[in-house]
């Protein structure tokens, strides 16, 4: 018998990033195959603009006039013109999203216009100190038995005292918590008195089968290396070439900032399941990205796997990869940026079956939320 209710979702599902967009693509696919009528919610930080705001932004953005210290402005430019339309593609076509946009000035309406069952929040970052504004990741504006969370992260493991009270706060009254991080859903269990589990990421609900249904086959013949890195680290680029000539294969590398158009191989207009794609037929991925990883170990290929941001391999976001290769007794995949070494193959034998056992759990935890 098909289930009829309306689940709303609340993620970074709009963002051009790989990672954010096939984690919101995996979880509302998970729970739609159940028969839920799921959909994330289309929210915009600022409030509503009238028509003249909008138009003076539009003018200013024709003559280039643009927040210049917007770490990814340059997604508006030119050179990355084809990969946004690509997002655009996948979005349209994978991700249900409410017609309705909401901002945080009328969140707090939603439940006038849609009759919305069940609220879940996560994964990508959604409760990061560093982006604590978006309003809805709380789910302050809707009743307290229908809060549930799967798999949020918080993007890093330091807190101010100031952020945990809020977390306290906020948290403490959700019906169901949970977090992809492994170490902070510890934290969280302590902090607010109650079981916050350990999940898996969204994208790792899926089995690569079930990517393959999206997964593109790349242009590209015979073995190559896939070089995804999102950070500024050069030494991962000299690690990626010196591979390349040791392993005597082509290095592409997916162009997501501009420093990385001036590679030999360059790979633009990728669009998510293009990215399945190119992770699926790589020979060897270099990458510093968390969903890199996990790709990696979904498909079982080598990878090697660095931290996006400079120091200590703890410190902000580069511990999740770490932690998640821990958990799966891969850690050796894990480079240091100055000893960085050539590896033997990994054997995905012991963490295939950790990883079942993992997805098992997370999604029976994921139909107590829905149940």
């Amino acid at each position: 018998m098909e289930r009829k209710e309306k689940i709303a979702l609340f993620t970074c599902h709009e963002d051009p990033n790989y990672g954010s967009m096939l984690q919101a693509y995996a979880l509302v696919a998970v729970i739609r195959s159940w028969g839920y009528d799921a959909e994330y919610i289309t929210y915009k930080n600022y409030p509503y603009q009238s028509l003249l705001v909008r138009t003076i932004k539009t003018i200013a953005r024709m003559f280039g006039i643009r927040r210049s210290m917007h770490e990814f402005s340059f997604f508006d430019s030119p050179a990355f013109a084809t990969t946004k339309n690509a997002f655009k593609r996948f979005h349209r076509q994978y991700i249900p999203s409410s017609q309705k946009t909401y901002y945080c000035d009328t969140i707090w309406t939603i439940k006038d216009h849609c009759n919305y069952t069940n609220y879940i929040v996560g994964s990508d970052q959604s409760w990061s100190p560093y982006l604590y504004n978006r309003t809805p990741y709380f789910l302050d504006f809707t009743e307290l038995p229908k809060r549930n969370a799967y798999a949020p992260s918080l993007g890093t493991t330091s807190f101010t005292l100031e952020y945990k009270k809020l977390l306290q706060q906020k948290l403490s009254v959700f019906n169901h918590l949970s977090c992809r991080d492994k170490s902070n859903s510890v934290m969280l269990t302590s902090l607010v008195g109650k079981d916050v589990k350990y999940v898996l990421d969204p994208t790792l609900l899926l089995t690569p089968e079930e990517w393959d249904k999206i997964a593109t086959t790349p242009e590209m013949k015979g073995d190559y290396i896939l070089a995804y890195i999102l950070g500024e680290k050069d030494t991962i680029v000299k690690f990626a070439d010196d591979l390349g000539k040791t392993a005597g294969l082509p290095v592409y590398y997916i162009v997501t900032r501009p420093k990385h158009l001036n590679h030999q191989n360059t790979l633009t207009g990728i669009g998510p399941d293009d990215f399945v794609g190119l992770v699926k037929h790589a020979r060897y991925v270099v990458t510093d990205s968390f969903h890199g990883s996990l790709f990696s170990i979904n498909y079982n290929i080598q990878f090697y796997a660095f931290g996006k941001q400079k120091g200590d391999k703890y410190e902000r976001d580069n511990i999740r990869i770490l932690e998640f290769l821990q958990v799966l007794h891969l850690e050796e995949r894990y480079q240091d940026d100055s000893q960085a070494l050539v590896l033997k193959d990994a054997v995905y034998e012991e963490a295939n079956q950790i990883l079942r056992h993992l997805r098992e759990e997370s999604i029976a935890y994921l139909q107590q939320c829905l149940e």
